[in-house]
């Protein structure tokens, strides 16, 4: 699938927006946006600086492109990145092949006989004056700041996430991104037998008594509005249990509550990551639990509303991302769902953790609670979460 982008370069006040006038087809003596080709194993952000310095002469130290939306065009092939910034200053420009011309914000951009793309440019302009760029937090009500921390090259940090069939894993090493799909943990330790930090979006450590306090209520602090989305964890005698009926009634008489059916479908992969710790120790408290949710509230400043499943959900999550991970985009994750067989939101969590590990090798980190408790079996109840 060939990839092409598009550029919205505002000049400085946000008064004007940069087109080009197109003078062969597609859209022959139409006003188009400047972009062009993303070349085969070119990075998004590479691919838009290139291409704007190209047409324009604007070169990086003029601007900071935000990657704001893709559209993907299956009947033809193709998809189209969109990038959207403000000139820092005023600059000269360079033709390169089309006549270039700034043009009034207040355009009807919608205006099919003069704009290119069958309206497309108008819903983009839409997008910015409602929703702004993506590059900033202006006000967030908890009186937080987004955490935007440098990914380290130096360390080799794993994100992991259950998925169907197995687990899926995104590995940030020497800088590069790496997604695969393991059948096991015990695969993954094997594969990258190497790496400073790991962290896993699954329940370890396992309460046995009403004084065992587990991270999960700190984590509903966090991310109140979304609070069920952590699980209520079982406790050790459940998930020994014989019976599902036998579970629920040993959760019950241990803790004096229940879990949920949710919590249920995840007993398997529970016990496997408890069963890997009884017979790989050394692996006990290094490998640690953390949340997607809680690690993404806290990496935006606020909780994310957007649910992961849905396509804004997965597009703002994409998004934050991508300010750690400049090449990340909806359309690349997408083919890379159906190549590995994982679904996009399981893949977009494993990529959150793998950040969350890479700023927690770098001293970025905290744990929930601050002074976690440990399990019979030598295991912290806690969750690893990107510090403020």
């Amino acid at each position: 699938m060939q990839g092409y982008n598009c550029i919205m370069v505002y000049n400085s006040d946000m008064s004007k927006l940069l087109f080009c006038k197109r003078t062969e087809d597609p859209y022959n003596g139409l006003f188009n946006l400047v972009g062009g080709k993303i070349d085969k194993n070119e990075g998004g952000f590479s691919a838009a600086y290139r291409e704007l310095e190209e047409e324009t002469g604007i070169d990086q130290s003029k601007i900071k492109l935000n990657h704001m939306m893709d559209f993907t065009y299956y009947n033809q092939n193709c998809y189209v990145e969109v990038y959207v910034g403000i000139l820092s200053e005023e600059v000269v420009l360079h033709e390169e092949k089309h006549p270039l011309e700034w043009l009034s914000v207040d355009e009807d951009f919608f205006d099919c006989d003069r704009f290119a793309g069958e309206g497309n440019i108008g819903h983009m302009v839409e997008q910015v004056n409602i929703y702004g760029m993506g590059e900033k937090q202006k006000e967030i009500s908890s009186g937080q700041i987004p955490i935007i921390k440098p990914i380290s090259s130096n360390v080799t940090s794993i994100g992991v996430d259950g998925c169907k069939g197995g687990w899926v894993a995104a590995i940030l090493k020497q800088g590069n991104l790496i997604v695969e799909k393991f059948s096991t943990i015990n695969d993954i330790v094997n594969h990258y037998p190497e790496f400073d930090e790991i962290i896993v979006d699954m329940i370890i450590g396992l309460p046995s008594n009403k004084d065992h306090v587990r991270p999960d209520t700190y984590a509903r602090r966090i991310i109140k509005e979304r609070a069920s989305t952590v699980f209520p964890s079982p406790c050790r005698q459940a998930i020994n249990a014989k019976t599902k009926a036998d579970a629920y009634m040993e959760n019950e008489r241990v803790l004096g509550k229940k879990f949920t059916p949710l919590t249920l479908g995840i007993f398997p992969k529970i016990l496997e990551l408890d069963s890997f710790f009884t017979d790989n120790p050394q692996y006990k408290n290094i490998i640690k639990e953390s949340h997607p949710e809680v690690c993404f509230a806290k990496l935006n400043g606020r909780t994310m509303l957007s649910k992961k499943i849905d396509i804004d959900g997965i597009l703002e999550r994409i998004n934050l991302l991508s300010q750690y991970i400049p090449e990340l985009n909806h359309n690349k994750l997408t083919i890379l769902s159906k190549s590995i067989k994982c679904k996009i939101d399981d893949i977009i969590d494993a990529i959150c953790l793998s950040v969350t590990a890479n700023l927690a090798a770098q001293g970025y980190y905290e744990t929930i609670p601050n002074d976690p408790m440990i399990d019979e079996t030598g295991l912290y109840m806690q969750m690893i979460i990107p510090k403020d």
